[in-house]
């Protein structure tokens, strides 16, 4: 019994304790692909910079017509999020998953980071409150749960390295945590969802006809 409190901290179960290296490392992955986003948005070279931005201008331009299909907006962003989490969480019972899972997380940021590059850029402050308006709301949910969802996929992983070597770990109890986790992770990504089908098109289509009938504050 001594034996295994002492390696009990292996486990899921020392997650506040010992969870900082996984926790730092996807903080820096996800500031990582935010930068690497912002970057390339901003050395994008003059022909496609140019067909972006008059693709996003006309967007703007048409913006108080525009009507959205909200249910299925929300069910495409439901099942993609589904997606995402439930490969996190595959990933997470592998040990060889673990660079796949940080490669996920990158390109979210990297995808979020092009996108408020370009638009900072191109429309200056008009382009802030698009930003604002079209990638924050569902993000302020979704971003950090995908992080949460990550770290607790790497500790897992680990665990699952030591376990490969000591045999004495036990995985049970941290595999159902670590299952609890990830099914609130995936609650969280779901009414993210249908926040990005209910909420944020009406938030974008506000910001962009205020930025079309002058407000881009350039």
């Amino acid at each position: 019994m001594y034996a295994y409190e002492r390696r009990q901290p292996a486990g899921l179960a020392s997650l506040p304790a010992g969870s900082w290296p996984a926790c730092l490392l996807v903080l820096l992955v996800l500031s990582g692909g935010l930068l690497a986003g912002a970057m390339y948005a901003g050395r994008l070279d003059y022909s496609k910079s140019a067909e972006l931005s008059f693709y996003i201008k006309s967007l703007l331009h048409k913006a108080g017509e525009t009507n959205f299909e909200s249910f299925s907006m929300a069910r495409s962003a439901m099942i993609n999020n589904t997606i995402t989490v439930a490969s996190i969480y595959v990933l997470g019972l592998t040990i060889i998953g673990m660079p796949v899972t940080l490669a996920i997380l990158f390109a979210r940021g990297f995808a979020i980071g092009f996108a408020s590059g370009f638009l900072t850029r191109d429309l200056s402050l008009g382009g802030v409150l698009l930003t604002a308006a079209a990638i924050l709301p569902h993000n302020l949910f979704y971003i950090p749960a995908i992080c949460i969802g990550t770290a607790y996929s790497l500790i897992f992983s680990t665990v699952l390295l030591k376990r490969y070597f000591d045999t004495s770990i036990k995985i049970w109890p941290g595999f159902l945590k670590y299952t609890a986790v990830m099914s609130a992770v995936l609650m969280i990504s779901l009414g993210a969802g249908l926040i990005e089908g209910y909420v944020t098109p009406y938030f974008t289509k506000a910001a962009a006809e205020a930025i079309s009938s002058g407000y881009n504050m350039k």
